[in-house]
């Protein structure tokens, strides 16, 4: 059987005037995201803001992808990093009861610097894990401070039927390459952010997932489509044009898309809306040069 290829689109989440849960706006960026036939997570910790969600809003923004994407589209929730296991447990079985087609379940972050060891990791994921019978992809993400060991992930997929995948975030190919050669024939590998995204293809990797299809859906879908299709040339050409917007866009976003892509898609019209706080938009020179930029680079958006 071929194996799966997608990109996962990390969905924003748009706010409106008054900082509330822009409901329409967020319909009408789904079935942008829909009409593009990329997977979608939504309410995640980083595009998707969502450690500025109450429990109700969360709710609603998995209700909401689930009517908009389930059935056309993988519908994924991804949540946040959670202090404790029991953090987790509760956004996994809210999900489930949505009825999303599969969650994230983030790394375990114990506070004050501090990682958690080996065997305090395998604890977590025995929990969280088989807390649910919905899917489940792992995360292993620099922004954690530590990524999981290959050995632990290969153990719980031995484990749990209902492990189907993980995401990569960091810069090591041969991590990638152990991920794959370990657990590719029964588990999806992705690079969280595209800038291995052609190396994971290549090693027989599953895709790469990331937020800057909230601007422009078709160009990230592109790369898979011609991965897919054998058009190499096609899917080369496409992730080049995928890295130059990669490099203009966190130009200034300080480590957090959402600073420079909302205000981005506002200035081409796009659903988005307002950042809530802490977070703040880049200026609006910043946002002017950006614009400039990729308006030059001609982005299918």
């Amino acid at each position: 059987m071929p194996k799966k290829l997608s990109v996962v689109v990390v969905s924003l989440t748009p706010f409106d005037d008054q900082l509330k849960l822009d409901e329409p706006a967020f319909r009408t960026h789904l079935r942008r995201l829909k009409e593009a036939r990329v997977s979608v997570y939504v309410g995640g910790s980083g595009s998707g803001e969502g450690y500025s969600l109450s429990v109700a809003e969360r709710d609603r923004v998995l209700a909401i992808a689930v009517e908009e994407l389930k059935g056309h589209v993988p519908c994924r929730a991804m949540g946040c990093e959670p202090r404790t296991a029991n953090e987790m447990v509760e956004f996994l079985r809210a999900a489930e009861r949505a009825g999303v087609d599969a969650a994230q379940i983030f790394s375990l972050d114990i506070g004050h610097g501090s990682k958690p060891s080996i065997a305090e990791l395998e604890q977590y994921y025995n929990t969280t894990i088989g807390s649910v019978s919905l899917p489940v992809y792992l995360s292993s993400h620099h922004a954690a401070g530590y990524y999981v060991p290959p050995a632990l992930i290969e153990k719980l997929a031995n484990r749990f039927p209902n492990l189907v995948g993980i995401a990569y975030g960091g810069p090591s190919i041969p991590y990638l390459a152990e991920l794959i050669e370990r657990l590719g024939d029964r588990m999806e590998v992705h690079c969280a952010g595209p800038g291995n995204g052609l190396s994971v293809l290549a090693m027989g990797g599953n895709g790469f997932m990331g937020g800057e299809g909230n601007l422009t859906p078709r160009l990230v879908q592109s790369v898979i489509d011609g991965w897919s299709c054998g058009d190499y040339d096609k899917a080369r050409l496409s992730f080049l044009k995928l890295m130059e917007f990669e490099r203009a866009y966190t130009l200034y976003n300080g480590g957090s898309s959402m600073r420079s892509m909302k205000p981005l898609m506002n200035k081409f019209g796009l659903p988005s809306g307002k950042l809530r706080a802490p977070r703040l938009p880049i200026s609006d020179t910043e946002l002017g040069d950006l614009h400039a930029a990729v308006m030059r680079m001609e982005l299918p958006i």
